[in-house]
């Protein structure tokens, strides 16, 4: 079940609970059903119903065969819209990155609660990879993309680096190096890569991942 938090102050009740719900769909390791809805909105079931024929009316949810709820066509067609030009730029520099160091290579951003892989490249000519799936999610305080948005966000709290090195924090025995994206718009980000742990150049890592970095950024503008 999400661990998704309503917050309604200065806001709409109603409003702040439909896009609670919606991010639980969303977010929900295992299909949910109206039922289900309402337990985690800690709300009746006919209210969770209701909710639920609104999203239908406008295309944001769905039901399955099966009773289960998941996220409507046009929500879908929204979310890849805010992201579509990142994505766009940020694809060929990924590509490049995860060739040239033989890792993979993933673009992370902050949902506003955790941060979010949002794309990733994989190398090309590598036998074995270790996979890092878009829409996954961890807290900003663990992994190293993770504490470069970390960092962004807070860094009075927690001073800006170089670059991120983390080990065994979000996939067990893979390690990441992580490098601040600028956005146009200042919102945090990173580019990273992951790979089973084994002797290298940290520092030349980071300097493929910054200068990739500076011509998302730059591309952006």
């Amino acid at each position: 079940m999400s661990d998704v938090k309503m917050s309604v102050e200065g806001g709409s009740q109603t409003l702040s609970r439909g896009l609670v719900a919606l991010a639980m769909i969303g977010e929900s390791r295992s299909p949910l059903t109206v039922a289900d809805l309402a337990e985690g909105l800690g709300i009746h079931r006919s209210m969770a119903n209701r909710l639920v024929r609104t999203f239908e009316q406008h295309g944001f949810a769905a039901r399955t065969s099966s009773g289960h709820l998941v996220l409507g066509p046009r929500l879908v067609a929204l979310a890849r819209g805010v992201s579509r030009d990142l994505q766009a730029t940020a694809a060929p520099e990924l590509a490049a990155v995860a060739d040239e160091l033989d890792m993979t290579a993933f673009l992370v951003v902050y949902d506003g609660e955790a941060a979010v892989t949002l794309s990733n490249a994989e190398p090309r000519l590598a036998s074995t990879t270790v996979a890092q799936r878009p829409g996954s999610r961890h807290s900003i305080d663990k992994g190293a993309p993770g504490r470069v948005i970390r960092s962004q966000l807070h860094p009075d709290l927690h001073p800006p680096r170089r670059f991120e090195h983390s080990r065994d924090e979000v996939l067990p025995g893979v390690s990441s190096i992580a490098v601040p994206l600028r956005l146009p718009q200042g919102e945090p980000a990173a580019i990273a890569v992951l790979y089973l742990p084994r002797p290298l150049d940290q520092e030349h890592v980071a300097e493929v991942l910054i200068a990739a970095a500076k011509r998302i950024g730059a591309a952006l503008r």
